[in-house]
């Protein structure tokens, strides 16, 4: 029985993709990401009969914002070969594939994932729609969990993230209406106050706009493939932003494919897309030029 199992994971990639072709790009504007799954066009669609759910497990049922290691797991029953996640909100979905048996009901096939919650998550709770899909495509009925959302990080006021395909260095610069730039250079817009002024609160950092993490830094690989600079604690300053992906190094990679988003309270602002190839890496800017290759712009009144 096994065998033929495994060869219905062969179909993976086609449950429920009947009317909903995979997207190109990490879902950075989704409230709710799952790592090395498939992006999906649009909602979980209407029970057709297939199989279901038939177990879902929360280890980790609270979960602050940006959190990014969160495990998912369960079964799905008889059939079901694929799961579709969703959260209440989010204009698309994931499929993850089943990952094997399961020893204790010998018919069902376990599955899990691993969650990562956005920064720009606005409310306390955040709803999670779960769905199996057997090799067909045929879809079963939607089950429904939630995660607490605790208070610890506060919801973005405003988040620019990017992310890319391939272990490159590839870095996120942000400017300001009044021209600086934040990234891996000047990772905090704050200004600190100047000498011999009263030392200001420990957490005053978080006033400015930040850079939350150089990915791949120098080639040293995390594969976090991600970055973002984030408002948090006050509101970005009015006026007009330009966002920047610079190659630093292709870390031997030919190229890379790469999306950015803006978010202000958790509504898409922007997004800009494109690709840079191993040469581009090979461009050294200068004093006063543009920090890497002009992904999106848009504007906060």
């Amino acid at each position: 029985m096994r065998p033929v199992v495994m060869a219905l994971l062969a179909f993976v990639g086609l449950a429920g993709c009947q009317g909903s072709p995979s997207l190109f790009g990490p879902g950075l504007d989704l409230q709710l990401r799952v790592t090395d799954a498939q992006l999906q066009r649009g909602g979980l669609a209407a029970d057709e009969g297939g199989p279901v759910v038939s177990q879902v497990q929360r280890p980790q049922p609270q979960v602050m914002r940006g959190e990014g290691t969160v495990m998912f797991r369960g079964r799905l029953g008889p059939g079901g070969v694929a799961l579709h996640i969703q959260a209440e909100g989010d204009p698309n979905h994931w499929i993850v594939p089943a990952k094997g048996f399961d020893f204790v009901v010998a018919d069902e096939l376990q599955w899990a994932a691993e969650l990562q919650f956005s920064h720009a998550i606005q409310t306390d709770t955040l709803r999670v729609f779960v769905q199996a899909a057997d090799r067909d495509g045929r879809l079963g009925p939607v089950t429904e969990t939630s995660f607490s959302i605790l208070p610890d990080v506060p919801p973005a006021r405003l988040l620019v993230s990017l992310g890319w395909d391939a272990p490159v260095d590839l870095d996120l610069h942000v400017m300001l209406p009044d021209g600086t730039v934040v990234g891996s250079k000047n990772p905090n817009s704050y200004e600190p106050p100047a000498p011999g002024q009263p030392p200001p609160p420990p957490d005053e950092w978080m006033q400015g706009g930040w850079l939350d993490f150089d990915s791949n830094q120098q080639c040293e690989l995390d594969l976090r493939n991600t970055e973002h600079v984030m408002w948090l604690n006050a509101d970005p300053p009015p006026g007009h932003y330009k966002v920047f992906a610079q190659l630093f190094s292709a870390c031997g990679q030919a190229s890379v494919s790469f999306v950015g988003v803006a978010q202000q309270n958790g509504t898409l602002l922007e997004r800009g897309a494109s690709t840079l190839y191993d040469f581009d890496a090979r461009v050294h800017l200068g004093d006063g030029e543009a920090p890497g290759l002009l992904l999106l712009e848009f504007d906060i009144p």
